[in-house]
């Protein structure tokens, strides 16, 4: 349990967590919740478990032995995943899976398979990636939340906060949130000190939603390479989809014959001790673009503004190694973004994830660019999105805010 926790956490140590899995017999662990965990491995490294399928496949044999249902819900998902990985080895327990999940008494499980078939037959590049998408790194996990973030899901009861066991800001997109849930947001990530010189605006108190890089807000970056998330999975970068027809779906029910193939993946895997220091991300040379060294701007606006305003540019930018280690103060960040004339109207969250709100205008313009940069320290990479009045100086912003931060913590 523990180990599938530590991939969950911090994915870039699969290849040092798969070698000790491997080397655990399925037949000697008997515990629910550790073979749940096992199971959970084997369908999500099953592209690095030569065995994973064999094992998957003798342990759908003795379903009618597994009195667990969490257990055969897992291998049910598991088995999935181990599929869309590796066709022609899974096809066999795949449709033995799906046959005796439809027909199991417990209603989950029932429920489970009959929709993993459905969608199957519907699409199956649909269904992998419904089952098997990209993964983001966890950050929190629930045991660790503060009263006040489960509180405020035992008020949301009776709806899908429960299910996902976190607060509905934390998994709904800002459009269908309501008009004040997005003031409500900002105004609780907390005033950075070196912007109360710039900002004439009140503090606002740092609470739960500091925490916060949600699923939906990680989702809209969806533009970028790793779909918003500062970290994945080991995956394989070609999105490597099955194509089958109905006919060969519903006979893995059956008698399966289905030829696929079996995506090579290939991934550098970061060093355990995080010894290799990488180098230094090239300092850019920003534009001629020049803003305003005494701009300000108060929260009320910009949050109007930043519902207004569509999507000007997002992209990723590497923080350099001394910009990490700097962070463990993000006020540093504050005075150093400032005295590029970007200013901060808020920030929060914790480590590996902090996220902030810039702002800068144009020289002698009213001209406002506004930033949400939500950096991880672990990958050392940030996930920007920017927002301007005037769109067509919007990329030269970019350049010199990437400029800006890339000179973080080497100057």
């Amino acid at each position: 349990v523990l180990v599938k926790d530590l991939l969950r956490k911090y994915p870039q140590w699969s290849h040092d967590c798969i070698a000790v899995v491997g080397n655990i017999s399925s037949k000697n662990v008997q515990e629910p919740k550790a073979k749940a965990a096992l199971i959970w491995m084997l369908g999500e490294y099953s592209q690095d478990m030569q065995d994973a399928p064999y094992v998957l496949e003798s342990l759908v044999e003795n379903w009618d032995e597994e009195h667990s249902a969490e257990v055969r819900l897992h291998l049910l998902t598991a088995v999935m995943k181990c599929f869309f990985k590796r066709p022609p080895e899974t096809q066999s327990a795949l449709g033995a899976a799906l046959a005796a999940g439809i027909a199991d008494f417990h209603q989950d499980v029932h429920d489970r398979a009959l929709f993993y078939y459905r969608i199957l037959r519907y699409n199956v590049s649909v269904a992998e990636r419904v089952v098997n998408p990209p993964k983001q790194a966890v950050s929190v996990f629930a045991d660790t939340q503060s009263s006040e973030i489960k509180d405020r899901i035992f008020d949301e009861f009776n709806s899908l906060s429960v299910l996902y066991q976190k607060p509905s800001y934390m998994f709904t997109d800002k459009e269908h949130r309501g008009p004040l849930e997005f003031a409500d947001e900002l105004g609780n990530l907390s005033i950075g000190e070196a912007a109360n010189n710039v900002v004439p605006t009140q503090m606002v108190e740092e609470n739960d939603k500091d925490l916060l890089l949600t699923t939906s807000e990680k989702e809209e970056t969806k533009g970028s390479r790793n779909n918003g998330s500062a970290y994945s999975v080991p995956y394989d970068g070609s999105s490597t989809s099955v194509f089958a027809s109905q006919t060969q779906i519903e006979s893995a029910v059956s008698n399966p014959t289905l030829a696929g193939h079996s995506p090579q993946a290939s991934f550098a895997i970061d060093d355990l001790l995080g010894l290799g220091i990488p180098a230094a991300p090239a300092v850019l040379s920003p534009p001629q673009l020049k803003l305003n060294t005494k701009a300000a701007l108060d929260p009320s606006t910009f949050q109007q503004k930043w519902r207004q305003l569509p999507v000007a540019l997002s992209q990723e930018i590497s923080v350099s190694p001394q910009g990490v280690a700097a962070l463990t103060a993000p006020q540093a960040l504050l005075r150093h973004m400032q005295s590029h004339s970007i200013h901060c109207i808020a920030s929060g969250g914790q480590s590996p994830n902090f996220k902030f709100f810039f702002f800068a205008q144009k020289f002698e313009e009213s001209s406002n660019y506004l930033v949400e940069c939500v950096i991880n320290t672990s990958s050392a990479k940030a996930q920007v999105k920017i927002k301007a009045d005037d769109q067509n100086t919007s990329q030269d912003f970019s350049t010199l805010f990437e400029s800006a931060l890339s000179k973080f913590g080497t100057s």
